[in-house]
């Protein structure tokens, strides 16, 4: 499929893009070609909701709004833009809805120098979303895609070519500082000698211990996000970790998902044809741009206007103009007559005099008309801002403190244990690094997996291992398991 011009919006520039190749606009292109542009992750509100599957489209939608309200830490004097993704959790009857938020006025600081230039975006999307283009051909299994740049970098989960989770990462500016590296040296380093330890020499193990630490901790995110997600969606594991890295891979970095339970995983790094390695990011993000218009998320409160002709305003001057050319017509031939048929020039007066009554009555219809939508329009703002004050949402911060070795190695534990029987969990908390709490989830034949996990944990010296109960729940059985360390 051939594709189509368009025009990717970054927050400070415009660039044209075809095939892969990126050019500047001319005026003309900013204002005609269909454009697209990724938000930030830390510009987004983010929501995870759980909902009954039999609400209409319309009804969820209204759910939804409501919730990001009392629950999503929206601020009640903003204004926002909202969409979702729903995802169906096939052993029950609910929808798990992934929520996104953007404040019309965060998006109005970043893009304030793009607009200037185009003040359309027909598509705003977070960056995570764009991997799905690459799927036409890239086999569907179950995929891990990180996106390691300066100043943004996330992990997304793909199962079977479908967007199921993603998570937030440290960007490498953040990892340079933690490193004492620069920022160059820093990329050199993870694509020359990346995580393996006879790469670097005597005087560099310092940094190479530093940067091993900060991309362990990074992993560690990862697959805990990959453990939540194995009971809501029947994940089985991970086949293939694509790097978009500037088309570079980090040598051993394999090890660190073997480290961690995730085994048997291939690595490779994203690469585009005839694309400078700096760019391959951008170009992944206008290739899905380029991919003809779907219904999907959508962030974009920059939406092209209809045509003059096709909205309500530009259909009243056209009525308006109608009517005042007939007028102008029927004077300039009540003048001509007038000369040749003096006779008729009372008939045609009537005629103009009853003209303009009605012009008079629909031009008081339309006064009434739109003080009407006026009100109408005023209580609709005044209901907007009642339900928001009804609804203001409470601010919570989670604090997130880097796990110690003993963690680690307690979640790894866990994570050999579980993967040894196939298990998979709806939930893992630890507290502190003593104790977790796993809700592990199994079909009815695996019952005596969940103590053989168990039994498993005492043989790798933890002192208690307990559970309440295991219930059997629509052909799966629940347990939660404590372990103590």
């Amino acid at each position: 499929m051939e594709e189509q011009k368009v025009l990717f919006v970054e927050h400070d520039k415009l660039r044209t893009y075809l095939n892969g190749v990126f050019n500047q606009p001319s005026p003309h292109e900013c204002k005609t070609l269909r454009s697209g542009a990724v938000i930030p992750i830390s510009l987004l509100s983010t929501h995870t909701l759980k909902l009954p599957d039999r609400l209409s489209e319309e009804e969820l939608r209204i759910q939804v709004e409501i919730r990001m309200f009392e629950e999503g830490n929206l601020s009640a004097d903003e204004e926002y833009t909202i969409d979702f993704i729903r995802h169906p959790i096939a052993t029950e009857e609910s929808i798990l809805v992934e929520v996104f938020a953007l404040s019309h006025l965060k998006a109005d600081e970043y893009f304030a120098e793009s607009l200037t230039k185009s003040p359309v975006i027909d598509t705003i999307v977070p960056g995570f979303m764009v991997y799905g283009a690459l799927y036409p051909t890239l086999p569907l299994q179950n995929d891990l895609f990180i996106y390691w740049g300066d100043e943004e970098a996330y992990a997304a989960i793909y199962q079977e070519g479908r967007y199921i989770a993603h998570r937030s990462i440290e960007t490498l500016a953040s990892i340079a500082v933690e490193t004492g590296l620069d920022l160059n040296k820093l990329k050199n380093f993870l694509s020359s000698k990346g995580l393996i330890e006879e790469n670097y020499l005597p005087e560099e193990l310092n940094k190479y211990i530093l940067l091993q630490e900060r991309i362990a901790k990074n992993i560690e995110r990862i697959v805990h996000t990959i453990n939540h997600k194995r009971g809501l969606f029947g994940l089985s594991g991970i086949d293939n970790c694509y790097l978009d890295f500037e088309g570079k891979t980090i040598p051993g970095i394999g090890g660190i998902f073997n480290a961690y339970g995730i085994n048997e995983i291939s690595i490779s790094p994203i690469v585009h044809e005839n694309t400078p390695p700096e760019n391959i990011h951008d170009a992944l993000c206008a290739d899905f741009f380029a991919l003809p218009p779907q219904r999907g998320l959508n962030l974009s409160l920059y939406l092209r206007k209809a045509p003059w002709h096709q909205r309500e305003s530009g259909r009243f001057t056209f009525t308006v103009g109608g009517a005042l050319a007939l007028i102008v017509l029927l004077s300039i031939g009540i003048g001509g007559m007038i000369y040749s048929k003096q006779n008729e020039y009372d008939a045609l007066s009537a005629h103009l005099d009853e003209l303009k009554k009605k012009t008079t009555e629909l031009a008081s219809t339309l006064k009434h008309n739109t003080a009407q939508l006026k009100a109408q329009q005023a209580k609709s703002e005044a209901l907007e801002t009642e339900i928001s004050l009804y609804h203001g949402a409470e601010e919570t911060t989670t604090l997130v403190r880097d796990m110690h070795a003993s963690r680690q190695q307690f979640l790894l534990d866990a994570t050999l244990e579980l993967g040894r029987y196939g298990l998979g969990t709806m939930s893992m908390e630890q507290n502190g690094s003593k104790i977790m709490n796993l809700h592990i989830i199994a079909d009815d034949r695996k019952r005596d997996d969940i103590a053989k996990f168990m039994r498993g944990m005492y043989t790798r010296g933890y002192q208690d291992v307990q559970t309440r109960e295991i219930k059997l729940d629509n052909g799966f059985y629940n347990s939660l398991v404590t372990v103590t360390r």
